[in-house]
């Protein structure tokens, strides 16, 4: 019986009878651009029967993977794991802040880790070495946990997080290839490998709210993947950390601590058996990321914007681009099921600027909610700008007034009545699609001493019908990484 063993430094193939075993990790010698063939050259050792030694020699492998598919060449040593550690804040926290309450959104939001990756280029000075890179990333993130303090702690009972500085975990790896190869033609299943895996492939929370591993290329170059728990860190407060991590990495003092109003705004409160749940069906997903420029979105507005009424409205380029992909989805369950479907989008607003007063940027904690929009029974698939309409008027509904209701002593019922709305509806099998977008939350600004990030992406996600928008690196464009069902993706 020949035995595979594969694990994220090495992967090796032996037989105890035989004693073929792989003595070197697999380098791709050949990948045919217009087949999902990969030609892998490998060293070989075979132990003789008779004793008298050992036959060396080259094995040819091919591999045959989907696209965008887990095929098992992204797993062979890409990723060398060299060290794991703990990172704690730089000063103890004090007595008076060792318990930090939970917001009511804090206690909603899903305990989830989300993936979010940051490619760095080598700037070209040879005085800078990669452990001194890792050894300062290390101590400003250090000072920053003494800052954004509750991230060092340890949530319990969904009611508080126990500020008690256990820290975060923190992993070095080596990549052995180049940044350029990634970016060239990024695949999920490569850059997946560039996040902490425990938490990556968690579908429940961990010990730590955030983990990081700091990936170094073979030309110098870094990537910083990161998995933060979905309580108290939202796409705000994300932003805010990072920033101000680097900030503190290459000496600047210009950001703001940052402060904390959930729970004064959203008071907590004792959940049990009061918030609808509803579990996201199982399903074996693929993520794929889809670019889409600045030109064709505006070709895409400029369709949607010929059949609006109100000439004042002008159509965001997240609004048309969510109502193109929710199209094509909806067309996806038609092709499935035979016919036309009723589904739920959902959109994650950020209540920062919609709160009355506003909140400033360096407000912490989980403070987005859902904006709303299902579509009804049909009999011909909605036009593309009417799913914008619903969309943008979803969107529009979460505003001051909305929000003051979701502070009011009637809090709980409206956010209640929210997740009911999804909750009663996913066990009748319909649909739901999250949008999440990352647009101008500053995630291009984080510079640590070497340069600004050259690309910014996130990962394969455990959930089905999950989209997520990043702007591109440059220009108006913006990249959507879509989660699907595997049978659904093959359709979408």
């Amino acid at each position: 019986m020949v035995v595979a063993v594969e694990s994220r430094q090495a992967c090796a193939v032996g037989s105890p009878k035989l004693g073929l075993v792989v003595w070197r990790s697999g380098r791709q010698i050949l990948r045919p651009s217009t087949a999902d063939l990969e030609i892998y050259l490998m060293g070989v050792g075979v132990w003789l029967p008779d004793g008298s030694g050992w036959l060396a020699g080259w094995l040819v492998v091919v591999f045959w993977v989907g696209r965008g598919g887990n095929g098992w060449p992204a797993m062979l040593g890409v990723v060398d794991i060299k060290a794991r550690e703990t990172i704690k804040p730089s000063s103890p926290t004090p007595h008076n802040l060792k318990i930090f309450k939970l917001s009511l959104l804090d206690q909603i939001a899903p305990a989830e880790y989300v993936p979010m990756i940051f490619y760095y280029a080598f700037n070209g000075k040879p005085k800078v070495k990669p452990q001194e890179q890792i050894n300062q990333l290390k101590e400003s993130l250090s000072q920053a946990l003494t800052r954004i303090y509750p991230l060092a702690g340890r949530v319990k009972e969904n009611l508080f997080i126990e500020c008690n500085d256990k820290g975060i975990d923190f992993l070095e790896a080596k990549v052995n290839c180049s940044l350029s190869e990634i970016l060239r033609q990024p695949e999920v299943n490569v850059i997946d490998q560039f996040l902490p895996h425990d938490y990556h492939c968690s579908k429940s929370s961990m010990e730590a709210q955030l983990a990081i591993q700091v990936n170094i290329f073979s030309c110098g170059g870094m990537a910083i993947g990161t998995c933060a728990l979905h309580k108290i860190v939202d796409k705000g407060t994300m932003s805010l950390f990072l920033n101000m991590w680097a900030d503190i990495s290459r000496g600047s003092s210009d950001s703001l601590s940052p402060i904390f109003p959930g729970p004064n705004l959203f008071p907590p409160r004792d959940l049990s058996g009061l918030v609808p749940k509803f579990e996201v069906p199982k399903a074996k997903c693929i993520t794929k990321r889809f670019v889409f420029p600045g030109s064709k979105i505006a070709s895409l507005k400029e369709i949607v914007a010929t059949n609006i009424t109100d000439n004042i409205v002008s159509p965001t380029r997240i609004q048309v681009v969510s109502a193109l992909i929710w199209k094509c989805a909806m067309e996806v369950s038609r092709a499935r099921s035979g016919c036309l479907s009723p589904s739920i989008m959902t959109h994650a607003v950020d209540l920062r600027p919609r709160i009355y007063p506003p909140l400033p940027k360096c407000a912490a904690g989980y403070l987005s909610w859902l904006a709303i929009a299902p579509t009804p029974i049909m009999e011909s698939p909605m036009e593309l700008h009417h799913l914008e309409n619903e969309i943008r008027t979803a969107i529009k509904k979460v505003d001051k007034e909305y929000t003051r209701k979701m502070q009011g002593d009637n809090g709980f019922s409206v956010m209640s009545d929210s997740l009911k709305q999804i909750g009663e509806l996913v066990p009748q099998n319909v649909e739901v699609y999250r949008f999440i977008s990352w647009v101008n939350f500053q995630l291009y600004g984080a510079d640590f001493g070497w340069g600004k990030p050259i690309w910014v992406s996130t990962a394969a996600l455990l959930f089905k019908n999950v989209v997520i928008f990043i702007e591109t690196s440059v220009g108006s464009g913006l990249e959507a990484w879509v989660t699907m069902d595997e049978q659904d993706m093959t359709i979408f």
